[in-house]
């Protein structure tokens, strides 16, 4: 039986929660986390509670919900590995783990065993930085799964935790109209942009479609430009040859700007002082993601905001797209319907068609997309 088969059947009745508790303490305190060893220990707990009467077949549950406990790590991990609706886990406290996806939010009935262990596992299959004296930590696997962890005394029961599994769609515009998070005007717009190197800064909190927009966005960066790539994750899927990755823990700007980028990509950067010395360079076309969604940002020069969200229906959309102080593009949600938000795209004024001015830009898509947005 697969570890979500297991995580489905250790729901137990209430008569049994106070063994469920006493065992628990007892396979943390022994560090046991097989099968056998569980087993083992689990009849010896018995043999102190007589008066508690446990069928088989309930023996076997409970030896099944205490592996899952003590392998929290696995069985969180192999949600997402088995289950494509999945795409975030909440850690709210040991015994509230849920899974959120396409189709709303499910109960894992998953208790943690060991909160403690539970960090340490992580930690030991994951890259992963602390700030706040080790309070807050950020952690990804090898797999793509991120972890954003807070401890104690942040939060009154830790660990809290957001787990989410990166999975890579295809980077181009044509899949986002499709799947109505962008129309194709704005998408033209946005491709004319790039091509003129406007500075492109993607803002929205976590979980609002920032990495899945941004990999469009790079994809119409040119293929024989040199590309310096920011980031903590290994999400931005890019094709091109000349180009180099970077961590964005302790990023200098000096530092970036002698690679000899001609693209700097800042994926995740909260720090607007940043930001604002990379536009202050010779760089242009530089293209950020933020979670900052404060209005510290709106005067950058040269710049084009694209502001995402995540609706109520859990679908993700371009809520706005402004150039500089003017607004272009705007969705409008009307209502809900069965649970879905019903809304509209709507363009509020003259798209601006750059010019073809620097021999560095591809003045046949220029042209092409120039004269796309005029005709609409």
């Amino acid at each position: 039986m697969n570890i979500r088969a297991r995580i489905k059947n250790s729901k137990y009745d209430m008569d049994l929660t106070e063994l469920k508790s006493v065992l628990l303490e007892a396979v943390a305190r022994c560090g046991y986390t097989t099968k056998e060893e569980i087993g083992k220990l689990v009849e010896m707990e018995l043999r102190n509670h007589e008066n508690m009467s446990v069928s088989n077949y309930d023996l076997q549950r409970l030896i099944t919900f205490l592996v899952s406990s003590v392998n929290a790590f696995e069985v969180i991990t192999d949600v997402f590995d088995n289950d494509e609706d999945v795409d975030t886990v909440f850690v709210n406290s040991l015994t509230s783990v849920v899974a959120e996806g396409k189709n709303g939010v499910r109960d894992l009935n998953l208790t943690i065993a060991d909160g403690d262990k539970f960090v340490e596992e992580i930690l030991k299959n994951c890259n992963y930085t602390k700030k706040e004296n080790g309070k807050i930590i950020d952690a990804v696997s090898s797999t793509g799964v991120r972890f954003h962890i807070i401890m104690e005394p942040l939060v009154s029961a830790a660990p809290v935790m957001v787990i989410k599994k990166f999975k890579p769609q295809i980077a181009n515009f044509q899949s986002l109209i499709d799947n109505d998070f962008i129309i194709d005007k704005m998408a033209d717009f946005l491709s004319l942009a790039i091509s003129a190197h406007r500075n492109i800064i993607v803002k929205g909190l976590p979980n609002s479609g920032k990495t899945t927009l941004l990999n469009a966005l790079v994809s119409k960066i040119r293929g024989d430009q040199r590309i310096v790539l920011v980031s903590d994750f290994d999400e931005i899927k890019i094709s091109h040859n000349n180009i180099v990755r970077c961590r964005l823990d302790g990023v200098k700007v000096s530092e970036l700007l002698r690679l000899l980028p001609q693209r700097i990509v800042l994926d995740g950067c909260n720090n607007p002082e940043i930001i604002r010395e990379l536009i202050k360079s010779d760089i242009t076309g530089i293209i950020v993601s933020t979670d900052n969604i404060a209005e510290d940002l709106r005067d950058i020069p040269n710049s084009v905001t694209i502001n995402l969200k995540k609706l109520t229906d859990g679908t993700r959309k371009i809520i706005s797209v402004t150039e500089e102080q003017d607004e272009l593009f705007r969705f409008d949600a009307d209502y809900v319907e069965d649970g879905k938000v019903i809304g509209r795209f709507e363009t509020l004024r003259d798209i601006p068609l750059y010019d073809a001015n620097n021999e560095d830009y591809e003045l046949e898509e220029l042209a092409s997309l120039s004269e796309h947005l005029a005709e609409k």
